[in-house]
């Protein structure tokens, strides 16, 4: 998803486009995502001031088939982020005269995130790519109330109460302390 600078018009550019499968493979790499079921779509406008500063704003919308945490059926992630990023010329990466900025340009220090273009390009699939890595959850679950799987038996407890209960978690540390013996109290 890259976008040559010189052709963004003064107006802006609006980019609304579905992520290609090899995009998605790559952001969802490791999550063992159900690629055929997942989708994602970004929608960004992109503009540019007379340095040739570019503009990212929009949002990243993706619905994410991945293995439950918890039971390991199939949980459906809905993930609507935003995207807000500055593409600054190289060599503008650390300027300190903001009074030559276009009026009404953003202010590319007020964004989430601030990188450099080369000057010709912009490469929007990065940035998509790191936006979509970092909203998927680390423990993704298909219901709020997933009760997960039997310790015992392995058991979906969702699907099927198996009768088994979890095992007594005891401290080892607190076992003298079952030997005490209180007062009766009258």
């Amino acid at each position: 998803m890259r976008y040559k600078i010189k052709d963004i018009p003064a107006d802006g550019l609006l980019v609304q486009e579905e992520l290609a499968r090899s995009l998605l493979a790559d952001s969802l790499e490791g999550t063992d995502a159900d690629l055929d079921a997942t989708t994602a779509n970004v929608r960004v406008e992109l503009t540019k001031d007379r340095d040739d500063n570019v503009f990212a704003r929009g949002d990243l919308k993706a619905l994410v088939t991945m293995p439950c945490a918890s039971c390991l059926g199939p949980a459906l992630v809905k993930i609507a982020t935003p995207i807000r990023m500055s593409f600054v010329a190289a060599a503008d990466d650390h300027r300190d005269d903001d009074d030559d900025r276009d009026a009404g340009s953003p202010d590319p220090l007020d964004d989430d995130e601030v990188t450099s273009h080369d000057g010709e390009t912009i490469d929007l699939g990065a940035v998509i790519r790191e936006t979509l890595i970092l909203s998927v959850p680390m423990s993704p679950h298909c219901r709020e109330n997933c009760l997960g799987l039997c310790a015992t038996c392995g058991q979906n407890k969702n699907e099927r109460d198996c009768g088994h209960k979890p095992p007594a978690l005891e401290d080892a540390r607190l076992a003298a302390l079952k030997n005490i013996k209180l007062p009766e109290t009258p």
